[in-house]
């Protein structure tokens, strides 16, 4: 059955919205925002594990996520925190923060260029004069798309409310733009469904264009969530930085 955007919001298949363990990702977002007396944004924080342990260490924080049933799953977690329902491109808050953050891979699943310098319109919009941002995507040089879990051998993941869920992904692309289509396949309690979806994968160059035309600069760039040196070999490109005063 292909899912269809009525019954994602609805909750029809709940399992198709996905939790995640905690990562290198979430150790390097974790020490690079945790400021205690300061406030951070994370964007993309889903069920709010890490947005919860900032503020656990003194940490002002706005845990922003345009998936319902994340947000749901972070409010259950802790009402300490400001939980926000919005989309990262159009959402405006009368605040200035400290630090910026956006979670794992999720900046890839702004597609285009307009997408893109939206949601880096809203850093630069929110930044205080000494802020400092971070966000990471896979390196398209590594073709990460060739390792994601295929049908003869699916990945087991975990739902926002628990369950156990097969995975698999048929991809094509990149085309020029860097899109790589795919339709996920979800498979849970004897219950089937799949979903298209588009990632974008950028360079390193690139992704410096986008946030000088913003008026954001990278001031460091690494290969890993470990901070290991950027090349071509490298899975993942993160870019940390603030504003280019």
């Amino acid at each position: 059955m292909q899912l269809n955007r009525s019954e994602l919001e609805n909750n029809t298949y709940s399992f198709t919205s996905l939790d995640k363990d905690w990562g290198a990702d979430d150790d390097y977002l974790f020490s690079f925002a945790c400021m205690p007396g300061t406030n951070v944004l994370q964007i993309a924080c889903g069920t709010g594990e890490l947005s919860y342990a900032l503020h656990k260490e003194g940490v002002d924080v706005v845990g922003l996520d345009r998936n319902p049933q994340k947000i749901a799953q972070a409010n259950k977690r802790s009402d300490a925190v400001n939980w926000l329902e919005s989309d990262a491109r159009t959402v405006r808050l009368n605040q200035r923060f400290d630090a910026i953050i956006i979670t794992g891979n999720a900046f890839q699943a702004f597609p285009t260029n307009t997408d893109q310098i939206l949601v880096l319109q809203t850093i630069s919009a929110h930044l205080k004069s000494n802020g400092k941002f971070a966000f990471g995507m896979e390196n398209p040089k590594a073709r990460p798309w060739e390792k994601w879990g295929q049908k003869n051998s699916p990945l087991t993941v975990r739902s926002v409310d628990g369950k156990r869920v097969s995975l698999w992904q048929d991809t094509n692309g990149p085309d020029k733009n860097g899109l790589v289509s795919m339709k996920t396949h979800y498979s849970s309690d004897g219950k089937y469904c799949s979903m298209s979806k588009i990632r974008r994968f950028v360079h390193r160059d690139h992704i410096r264009d986008l946030l000088e035309a913003v008026g954001l600069r990278a001031t460091a760039s690494y290969g890993d969530w470990s901070a290991t040196d950027l090349n071509d070999a490298a899975p993942y490109i993160i870019v940390s930085g603030g504003l280019n005063n």
